[in-house]
């Protein structure tokens, strides 16, 4: 779909000023008449890649524009993304705007730095708040901005009229007309999505000439749905008939409907029409009215997705149902309905036992099976972020659930080619610096997979385990979904297996990546695809004790990633892996300033909850030997067979039985994973039951579910308990190893942090015990902290000589029991009083205050004030100040 432009929602346009019980809207849309002090933000890109500034970089813009016929002073005003502070950009001295005249300001951070001509704050593609201070501290303007494409504005037409519309960028020049259907106005709402007490009453209002349709299912409004003729109220619509939440043809397995009604939202979709028959864009609204404004839905992030019900249910086009393709390949073969994977497996389905196994609407995959849909995003009940994406259904034979997971895209033809959010607090972050990643071009709302209906976060309980070891790996982050405003149970939000990942994490171009997985050319060329293949099978198939063979291996896959993913998947058992769940990743551009980009494959860890005990099978028992089973199981792959020939080479198998019980040792130890555990247990254990009654209101209502629920993380706790000595024993006769368990404990006292091989003990863990055969030695090192130098080592049950207690790094083979302990030496931190501005000998938050009321003119006098000692107090200054209190 190509759009010259698209209308902005309401949120933004007008300061709504709305008492609920009220039906009316009052509107503060200004005029260049009505602007305080006549200087207007006019015009704004918050993604840039066309307009160039003068050093020739393409940075986010604001465009100030002059409606008067005189020309306005600006010296000293502020402009700023941040209310609190309104002068993180001070015009210089001397800045005017002649009358009728336009002003440029671009905005990067980082070109800041150098040029106090550019706008030190960045504009955020997904929407913010701009205020536009005059010298006195008064606010002059503010604009609020939703999402918008890369280089389209968000400008006012006619200039200063204080009408926005998303637009074709003209910086410097006056805004062209909006063209187009497009063109007409968004219906404007008088309240927003969001969390209310009671029922209110609802206007909508549009210009002149223009008529409103609405709908109240979900459904897209057309000139066929309810006219708007005056206000209506929106109420708590918990106590309404179940709709979709009711629906049984979702499955090939037999859906459990929930017995009672299950919590509810209000959906208010409208569209503006105006004379000559043009729509404007959908308008979606979601309220949480008395039953769901609680703190309940409140302290999660909820996730309401809004889609045309026949977009899911329709026969024909329904994503979530069975529908006409169960129905043909069902009709074609009737000993097996729903097609599938052939009649093998026999049983009570036709020619096999699996329902997860038939073809159906909801295991159609492609872009032909991605349908449209609003999503908006509550933290904290209040909307964060909002905007029409494309859903499709997600996974293998979790399709076949009742609840089923869903990969939503972000793209140019649904408004916007990202989400930018921070969904996973924090972390998920880039490899090279440790910075948040907060845009994504897509997401997923994970059903819990395999893990659904038990403990449903065993996936994620893995992951957060070892998420310091050398693979890729998903943030995940917990949420409530509302489906058409219908309760649709808890979800992970995770990021996605693509390109768009690799790039954010490890600052490779997509263009660059090739992505395996699953066996399959996911990213990259058919090239690639043989190029992977090819190396398994010639390690599956080769002498891997042979130098050569091994070190064409090593020159193309990272050999730490690889041994770091294996052992933490043999060591919880995925008993749906390796034949299976497996990805790799690689740059195909050398880069030698980006350690990631040389060529080699690299892990990608995903899907891991078909393990830990999951349905209490052999594959994913506590004392399975996942060793055995890669080599000699039903479900070898070339993978497994590549892993038990490495795991003859010397080199490898030393490598792989130190990182081993690393891992074992430290991201399983049980302190660890109770810790985990425990997390996901007691903050989403009702959640998860409350799922339970939704999904399966029959096998697992009531005390059914918690007994389940009860039963499944009993069964993870102990896995983790007991797994140390089956795991440790089935890797020693898998690799032949003739030594014996020994115990190495580590005294991690005050003044730095221990490395034991790959394991980084924790600073806070005082105490830290392992196991290590005694074939091979361990090194331990310690790194002492800023202020503090090593000293020497105190050990008990070996003995060393003076030189290797003075090396912060030693080697020492464990037999029976040893103990190491790093003495540091602690000297004085140097330092200076910069930022203490009020000389009371402290820098906190009074002297950041001091130092900006000194900024903005306010007649205080500060010290200490040059922080970032460029000989200049201005408010880079108070950026590094504010740096240095946070830290």
């Amino acid at each position: 779909m190509n759009r010259n432009y698209c209308k902005k929602t309401a949120a933004g346009i007008l300061s709504l000023s709305l008492v609920l019980s009220s039906i009316g809207l009052t509107s503060n849309s200004k005029t260049y008449a009505e602007t305080k002090n006549g200087v207007t933000i006019n015009e704004i890109c918050a993604k840039n890649n066309v307009h160039s500034a003068p050093d020739g970089n393409f940075y986010d813009w604001i465009e100030l524009y002059n409606p008067t016929n005189s020309s306005i002073d600006i010296s000293g005003w502020g402009l700023s993304d941040k209310e609190a502070e309104p002068f993180q950009y001070t015009f210089a001295s001397g800045t005017t705007i002649g009358a009728k005249q336009r002003l440029i300001v671009y905005c990067d951070s980082d070109a800041a730095k150098t040029n106090t001509a550019y706008a030190p704050f960045g504009l955020s593609t997904s929407g913010e708040t701009l205020f536009l201070t005059d010298k006195n501290g008064t606010l002059s303007d503010t604009v609020t901005f939703g999402s918008m494409a890369d280089d389209v504005a968000y400008g006012q037409y006619p200039d200063g009229s204080g009408e926005f519309y998303l637009v074709n960028a003209t910086p410097g020049n006056q805004n062209t007309a909006p063209e187009g259907s497009n063109a007409v106005k968004t219906p404007e709402f008088s309240a927003e999505s969001g969390f209310y007490d009671n029922s209110f009453v609802l206007s909508i209002s549009v210009p002149q000439g223009t008529k409103v349709y609405y709908t109240l299912d979900g459904s897209d409004p057309t000139t066929e749905s309810e006219p708007y003729l005056m206000p209506f109220s929106v109420a708590d619509m918990t106590s309404t008939p179940n709709v979709l939440s009711a629906r049984t043809d979702i499955s090939a397995n037999q859906v459990e409907a929930p017995s009672q009604n299950v919590d509810k939202a209000a959906i208010v979709r409208a569209i503006a029409v105006d004379s000559e028959g043009k729509t404007s864009e959908i308008v979606t609204k979601t309220y949480f009215i008395g039953t769901t404004n609680t703190s309940y839905y409140k302290d999660m992030k909820v996730v309401s997705l809004v889609t045309d019900p026949d977009n899911l249910f329709d026969y024909e086009k329904g994503i979530y149902v069975k529908g006409k393709v169960y129905d043909e390949n069902n009709n074609s073969n009737p000993t097996v309905p729903g097609g599938g994977l052939g009649g093998a497996w026999g049983g009570g389905f036709g020619g096999f036992q699996q329902p997860w196994q038939m073809e159906a609407n909801y295991t159609q995959k492609g872009r032909e099976w991605e349908r449209q849909a609003s999503l908006e995003l509550f933290e904290n009940g209040e909307s964060v972020l909002a905007q029409d994406v494309g859903i499709r259904i997600k996974g293998a034979a979790s399709r076949a659930t009742p609840q089923k997971s869903f990969n939503v895209y972000a793209r140019n033809d649904y408004g916007k080619d990202t989400l930018e959010y921070d969904f996973f607090d924090g972390t998920a972050t880039k490899a090279k610096n440790g910075k948040k990643i907060k845009k994504f071009d897509s997401i997923t709302l994970r059903n819990g997979g395999n893990d659904n209906s038990y403990a449903f976060f065993r996936d994620s309980i893995n992951q957060q385990l070892v998420s310091d070891r050398d693979f890729a790996m998903q943030a995940s982050s917990e949420c409530l979904v509302f489906i058409d405003g219908e309760f649709w149970g808890i979800y992970q939000i995770t990021e996605k297996v693509s390109d768009d990942f690799i790039k954010s994490h490890y600052g490779i171009e997509k263009s660059s990546v090739a992505i395996i997985k699953n066996s399959e050319l996911e990213e990259g060329t058919e090239q690639d695809l043989n190029d992977w293949n090819n190396l398994i099978k010639m390690c599956a198939s080769s002498d891997m004790t042979n130098s050569a063979n091994y070190s064409e291996f090593c020159n193309k896959v990272d050999v730490q990633s690889f041994i770091d993913y294996f052992s933490a998947q043999i060591y919880w058992c995925n008993g749906d892996w390796p034949h299976n769940n497996l990805a790799v990743w690689r740059s195909n551009v050398i880069d030698a300033e980006n350690e990631y980009s040389d060529g080699k494959w690299r892990m990608f860890l995903f899907d891991t909850e078909y393990s830990t005990g999951l349905y209490g099978n052999n594959d994913t028992s506590v004392s399975s030997d996942v060793f055995s089973r890669m080599s000699q199981g039903f479900n070898t792959s070339d993978i497994g067979k590549a892993f038990a020939a490495l795991s003859k080479n010397p080199e490898f198998k030393k490598q792989f039985a130190l990182t081993f019980m690393d891992i074992a040792n430290n991201n399983f130890s049980q302190e660890n994973t109770k810790t985990i555990i425990d997390k996901f247990k007691n903050n989403y254990g009702q959640y998860i039951l409350d799922t339970f009654e939704r999904f399966y209101s029959t096998s697992l209502s009531g005390a059914k579910g918690e007994q389940k629920l009860r039963t499944e993380y009993e069964t993870i706790t102990s896995f983790f308990n007991n797994r140390l000595n089956y795991a440790s024993d089935s890797m020693k006769r898998a690799l032949g190893l003739t030594g014996q368990l020994g115990t190495l404990n580590v005294n991690n006292d005050t003044g730095g942090q221990v490395t034991v091989n790959t394991a980084k003990i924790k600073k806070e863990q005082k105490q830290w015990t392992g196991k290590y055969f005694s074939d091979y030695e361990v090194t331990v090192k310690a790194e002492p902290d800023d202020g503090c130098s090593f000293y020497r080592w105190e050990v008990s049950g070996i003995t060393l000589s003076e030189s290797e207690l003075t090396n912060p790094e030693i080697s020492f083979v464990v037999n029976g029991s040893v103990t190491v302990t790093p003495i540091y030496e602690i000297g004085a931190v140097s330092g200076g009083n910069k930022g203490d501005c009020n000389n009371d000998g402290n820098v906190d938050v009074a002297d950041a205050v001091l130092l900006q009321q000194f900024i903005i003119g306010k007649g205080v006098s500060v010290s200490n004030s040059d922080v970032n000692s460029d000989n200049v107090t201005d408010i880079f200054d108070l950026t590094a100040l504010r740096k240095i209190i946070i830290k």
